[in-house]
C-alpha cells in the first residue's frame, strides 16, 4: 500500500476519473456526459477542525449542492477548496442514468486532511472507493 504523500487538482482528478472507469466497468455503463451529486456526511464523534467547519458551513452547504448535478471540474473546484487537503475519504457510486447522462453520487466527509491521513489508498486512488 502506498501511503500519498501528495494531493493537488490534478491527481485528484486523475483519482476520481480512475474509480469511475472502475465503477463503469463493473456495472457495464457507457456516457461521455457525466454528472456528480455530492452528498456531505456527518461522521457521529468525529471532530472538525476551522477549515472543515469553514467548507461545511460555506461550500457544501445545501444552498450550494444541494442535488445539483455538477460537472467534474466542478467537483473537483468544490471538493479541493483546501488542497494539499481533501475530504479524508469519498465514496462513489452509480446513481442512475438520465438520458445520456450518467450520474454518479459522492458521499464525502467533511473531515478534510492532509494527503498521508487519506483513506483508500489501497484502491490506488485515495480518498476515493467505488461502491458497486
Amino acid at each position: 500500500m502506498r501511503i500519498k504523500t501528495q494531493m493537488n487538482r490534478e491527481i485528484f482528478q486523475i483519482n476520481l476519473e480512475k474509480t469511475l472507469k472502475e465503477i463503469m466497468a463493473k456495472k457495464e455503463i457507457q456516457s461521455d456526459e457525466i454528472r456528480f451529486v455530492i452528498v456531505p456526511v456527518e461522521e457521529k464523534g468525529k471532530m472538525l477542525d476551522g477549515s472543515d467547519e469553514m467548507m461545511k458551513r460555506l461550500v457544501l452547504t445545501k444552498e450550494n449542492i444541494g442535488n445539483k448535478q455538477l460537472v467534474l471540474n466542478d467537483v473537483v473546484d468544490v471538493l479541493g477548496g483546501l488542497f494539499p487537503k481533501a475530504p479524508i475519504w469519498i465514496n462513489v457510486s452509480f446513481l442512475e442514468m438520465n438520458g445520456e447522462k450518467a450520474i454518479f453520487k459522492l458521499e464525502t466527509s467533511l473531515r478534510f486532511r492532509k494527503p498521508t491521513l487519506l483513506r483508500n489508498a489501497e484502491t490506488g486512488h485515495a480518498p476515493f472507493k467505488a461502491i458497486t
